[in-house]
């Protein structure tokens, strides 16, 4: 088992080698989950990011890969700014990987995709791109990608984490005892305490992750990133609903809890 870890999104702007009507490249970086790229069908097709400057980044999240083939593969390559985004010499190369994090689907059947930089890291890089293999005559799709240097804690979160789900229909009675059902999204929710965070990260990392994003901004959480088939169940985007504390439990130790309220 791995550390759980954060990765606040990056801002960038997105180009892609192909894209289907209205479903434009930019949508990858909307909170929106319904609102998505699409490739046009083929076999292969790319996401580049540009990130503006050289930047350091060591993962990435891609959730909402709905529909793509067991055999899709992601590779991820990087570039400096003085490289350029024609990727003809790179920072970086990785080797394509199963697309999908885990071989065990969401409930919702929306995939997600996961991407960690190997141990040493990667140059800063300024370009990224996304390439996407075997799709055989598919369409790639992605409603979301987070792109970041994951904030990783020396400590892990303590045992007794809450997995739930925000039902957000209702069921109700008429007074003659009608059942009166609205169905809606089912949204997974997640709570994770970290007991035994040191000072020193409360001060550098916690505190000012918090006061950056509130409860209005959205964050990408994996809470085991070791190689699983249920590694993809153990990925979450959204925002940190109630109380947003650093509390100091003794001299030692600060806690601080995680509440999650999963937009994938």
């Amino acid at each position: 088992m791995g550390n759980a870890w954060i990765l606040l999104p990056l801002p960038g702007t997105v180009t892609a080698s192909s894209t289907a009507p209205g479903y434009q490249p930019g949508y990858v970086l909307n909170d929106y989950a319904g609102v998505i790229w699409k490739s046009v069908a083929g076999a292969t097709a790319d996401l580049i990011i540009d990130l503006g400057a050289d930047t350091n980044v060591d993962s990435l999240l891609l959730f909402g890969c709905d529909g793509a083939p067991a055999a899709t593969t992601l590779q991820v390559t990087a570039a400096t700014a003085a490289q350029g985004a024609g990727f003809g010499s790179t920072s970086y190369a990785g080797a394509a990987a199963p697309l999908l994090a885990g071989s065990v689907m969401p409930v919702n059947g929306r995939g997600i995709a996961l991407w960690q930089a190997p141990a040493g890291g990667i140059p800063v890089s300024r370009y990224v791109r996304l390439r996407f293999a075997g799709l055989g005559g598919g369409q790639a799709a992605v409603g979301r990608l987070v792109i970041g240097k994951r904030i990783q804690l020396e400590r892990n979160y303590g045992n007794g984490g809450s997995f739930g789900v925000r039902d957000l229909g209702s069921l109700d009675f008429s007074p003659r005892g009608v059942l009166l059902r609205r169905r809606a999204a089912k949204l997974r929710t997640l709570t994770l305490t970290f007991s035994n965070i040191r000072k020193d990260e409360v001060e550098a990392i916690t505190k000012p992750l918090l006061e950056r994003i509130g409860n209005t901004e959205m964050i990408g959480l994996v809470v085991d990133p070791a190689e699983d088939p249920q590694r993809q169940n153990r990925c979450y985007f959204g925002p940190l609903v109630g109380d947003l504390a650093n509390t100091r439990r003794n001299a030692a130790a600060w806690e601080a809890k995680v509440n999650l309220v999963s937009l994938f």
